[in-house]
């Protein structure tokens, strides 16, 4: 059975074949086959608890519990008695896992993502885009822009949209102003690619396409200093691998939202280790599916999760290159007082130990200053 008829087979035996109840459906087969895969039964049930929130918003009268006994039932006549135990027994562990789930109410946001939001939310782009320009111009940092306005006003916007409050054409356009507003944060503040010593490649997986977290991390590592480069969503692994390969980073971070995509992740990441070019690359996984279950992240090969970007900033941090140490100045005082010594112990014969009282002494008997001496000694190397 295919997994277009599975879903709508499931949906048909629900009473509703609406296409969200199928996509619903599709995502529910997805974190099962995932969970039975990796054993983790976490995945499985952070699905249940987000189907839960999302049949509450389409106005379906179905709990999740339906759901998954309508997968079961359609599941039964093409899986093997083990496979039907396995599946029961994993059902059983969501249950422990899962309490009755409650309507998730959104945090209180800060002032700048809530302003920030309302214009967004009654599609006023201008308007939205302008809480951004004011707080650059305010002098907000790239991260107080980024971590205090769009990433609190981008966490809320899913919440709403799994609720129903919203639509996907309204999720699609403030997302699209999220996007504009972090080209303006790149834009507006420094960028110091000159003395950068680290990179990173970020990417989403499979066909995973929630990539905005990545964006966010690729512009705030900008501003530290770091080279990144944001390849977004629907990258094949062996593409990336070749890309990984060509620019060298130090890190590869993977966005992995659908339990779907963790297979295509613990895929991709054995082709990095497999190729010699990449096999040590530090590889950094966020995104939903792996915040089910972080542990999840070893398992398939990463270096480390992060649940947001200021998580993942911290750990780039600690994998970045470490800077060179600067040049030695010629120029600096430092250094021409050490050269104007070097030539006192050449030209006089001073002694190295009596070196430093020597230039004090040579200069009061030539009514020099100290540094006047150093300046005819050691003059600035052009």
């Amino acid at each position: 059975m295919s997994r277009d008829d599975l879903a709508r087979d499931v949906a048909v035996g629900l009473g509703d074949a609406d296409v969200q109840l199928r996509d619903l459906v599709h995502l529910h087969v997805d974190a099962l086959t995932t969970a039975l895969e990796l054993g983790a039964p976490e995945l499985l049930a952070e699905q249940v608890r987000w189907e839960a929130t999302r049949l509450r918003g389409l106005g379906l009268d179905l709990e999740a519990l339906d759901v998954r006994r309508a997968v079961l039932r359609a599941l039964g006549p093409h899986l093997s008695a083990p496979a039907t135990s396995r599946v029961r027994l994993l059902h059983g562990e969501v249950a422990h896992l899962v309490a009755d789930p409650v309507a998730p109410t959104g945090p209180e946001l800060p002032a700048g993502a809530a302003a920030y939001l309302r214009a967004a939310l009654t599609l006023r782009r201008t308007e939205a885009v302008g809480v951004v320009e004011q707080a650059l111009r305010r002098g907000a940092s790239a991260a107080e822009v980024t971590l205090g306005i769009l990433q609190p006003a981008q966490v809320e916007v899913g919440r709403l949209w799994q609720a129903g409050h919203i639509t996907v054409a309204q999720e699609h356009f403030i997302s699209a102003v999220t996007q504009t507003c972090l080209a303006l944060v790149a834009t507006s503040t420094d960028q110091v690619s000159a003395r950068a010593t680290s990179r990173l490649v970020a990417s989403a997986v499979g066909t995973e396409g929630h990539d905005l977290g990545l964006r966010m991390l690729c512009e705030l590592l900008q501003d530290e200093g770091w080279e990144t480069e944001f390849l977004g969503a629907g990258v094949p692994g062996p593409d990336l691998v070749s890309f990984v390969a060509a620019v060298e980073p130090e890190v590869v971070a993977l966005s992995v939202t659908l339990p779907a995509a963790l297979a295509s992740a613990r895929e991709t990441i054995g082709l990095l280790r497999a190729d010699p070019a990449c096999r040590d690359v530090r590889v950094l996984l966020g995104g939903r599916a792996v915040d089910a279950k972080p542990e999840l992240a070893r398992t398939l090969g990463a270096d480390g999760w992060a649940p947001g970007p200021a998580e993942a900033i911290a750990l780039c941090r600690g994998w970045a290159t470490p800077a060179s140490p600067p040049a030695a100045d010629d120029g600096s005082r430092a250094s021409r007082r050490e050269r104007a010594l070097a030539e006192l112990v050449r030209r006089y014969e001073f002694e190295e130990r009596n070196v430093e009282g020597a230039l004090e002494l040579l200069a009061a008997q030539m009514r020099l200053t100290p540094d006047e001496l150093i300046e005819r000694l050691a003059p600035p190397r052009g």
